[in-house]
């Protein structure tokens, strides 16, 4: 019946689209209750849009579409799914909280183990223990399957049987390494679950290196009086060096990007030009260079490195991408991991209180200080190497032993010379999938 209904709705949809100017009379304001959002969307594009001049011709655009369909619809090719639009009153996914990659088990076509890869800090896999690097290998008893697979994302008190990783090699020198179950878990009911800006943060000592760790998981405001207070206490702390862990950071507000670099640069770099932001020839004038603001540090300190080193993956994107394009000509940044999403567009929100949906369009592009932007594919890390190449070294994020951390370390006690990619290990079970939270953090790289 509910297909039905759809097939309905845009048959009438087409056909009123094909009378809105019958006989010469103008009948939009007749339609207006199903097209007056499309046509919200429609005048907020057509005036705000970096690529506005890509937008079809109106007699061209269908009005009686929902709104990411008609977004998508009129949107730029140069637009890869920037733009959006979402209701106000969006509500969290029940979660329990943790990311996963899906394994089959070696000698069994139809049975998984699931990495957990990633844990929010409050959720409810985080209350009964769960850690990354830990391996779930049966739900209630009973194995992994495609069938059972959904009660690793929904439902109440499941049953796990946890597994850890152990490394193994035989008289012959062959690879014996395997997973064994060593303990039990109870997952309470899923709930909503909101992640946290900043899940981890530390100070690594050896020798004559004091290491900084920070993981920071979007550019959030609500954040920055942390991120001000973590910086006095990497000052305290009088560390060497910084690990800065992007690998899940997706984006976030500009204004934020701007508060790190402002932390990070060499400190006769402050009050020098970061960023323009160049927007459509429509809204030429809204052109404006940002700088490395000394004032914004009230609560925090400028560290005054002159290297950072920067944990990338493919989640890595627009603010985070901003972030390391505008440090480059103040200082180095060493990339590690894997090759970043190549988003060098910022968006900005248009909500609409008469129809309770938000828009966010591509408004413009950005540069750092030599009119730079050239990271569209992505940043190709210094240092190339997957966080998962390694089962043993799947540990919880800030351990001086985790993967990508580790590879930090060893280049800045100079163990490890760039730019030698280190290579994978092969492994006897292939990956299927890979399963993520539904973040509360927008993506992109937003302008308040």
């Amino acid at each position: 019946m509910r297909r039905r209904n759809i097939q309905l709705f845009l048959l009438f949809g087409v056909l009123a689209l094909t009378s809105l100017f019958s006989c010469g009379v103008d009948r939009w304001p007749e339609y207006y209750k199903w097209t007056g959002r499309d046509l919200w969307i429609d005048s907020v594009m057509r005036e705000e849009y970096l690529w506005f001049e890509d937008i079809p011709d109106s007699k061209n655009v269908n009005y009686f579409l929902a709104p990411e369909a008609f977004l998508k619809s009129i949107r730029s090719s140069l637009d890869k799914d920037y733009s959006s639009v979402d209701t106000l009153y969006a509500t969290p996914t029940p979660s329990y909280g943790f990311d996963y990659s899906l394994y089959r088990i070696s000698g069994n076509d139809t049975a998984y183990n699931a990495l957990i890869t990633y844990v929010i800090p409050g959720s409810p896999a985080s209350e009964v223990g769960l850690k990354r690097g830990e391996w779930i290998m049966q739900i209630n008893d009973d194995y992994i399957t495609k069938k059972t697979e959904k009660l690793l994302t929904e439902g109440e008190n499941q049953k796990l049987l946890l597994g850890k990783y152990v490394s193994a090699v035989n008289d012959e020198g062959e690879d014996e390494s395997k997973i064994e179950s060593y303990r039990d878990a109870i997952l309470p009911a899923a709930r909503p679950v909101e992640d946290v800006a900043i899940p981890a943060y530390d100070v690594y000592s050896r020798g004559s290196i004091n290491v900084g760790y920070l993981a920071y998981n979007s550019f959030n405001k609500e954040d920055n009086s942390e991120l001000l207070q973590l910086s006095k206490f990497f000052k305290d702390k009088d560390i060497t060096d910084l690990v800065l862990d992007l690998r899940y950071n997706a984006g976030g507000e500009m204004e934020c990007v701007q508060l790190l670099a402002d932390i990070l640069v060499p400190a006769d770099k402050l009050n020098s030009p970061f960023a323009s932001l160049e927007y459509s020839q429509k809204r030429k004038y809204k052109d404006h260079e940002l700088t490395l603001d000394s004032k914004l540090l009230q609560g925090g300190v400028n560290l005054n490195l002159s290297k950072v080193y920067v944990l990338t993956s493919s989640t890595t994107a627009a603010a985070s991408e901003m972030l390391i394009n505008c440090l480059r000509p103040y200082m180095t940044v060493i990339t590690i991991g894997t090759t970043t999403k190549g988003e060098t567009v910022a968006t900005e929100s248009f909500p609409s209180n008469q129809f309770l949906w938000v828009l966010r369009p591509v408004v413009c592009q950005v540069f750092n200080s030599e009119g730079e932007a050239d990271y569209t594919k992505g940043f190709t890390p210094n240092y190339a190497l997957s966080e998962l190449s390694d089962f043993a070294k799947v540990l919880p994020l800030g351990d001086p032993k985790e993967a990508l951390f580790s590879a930090a370390i060893g280049i800045i006690d100079g163990s490890i010379v760039l730019p030698e990619p280190k290579p994978e290990p092969e492994t006897q079970m292939t990956v299927v999938k890979s399963v993520k939270v539904k973040r509360n953090f927008r993506n992109g790289l937003i302008i308040k």
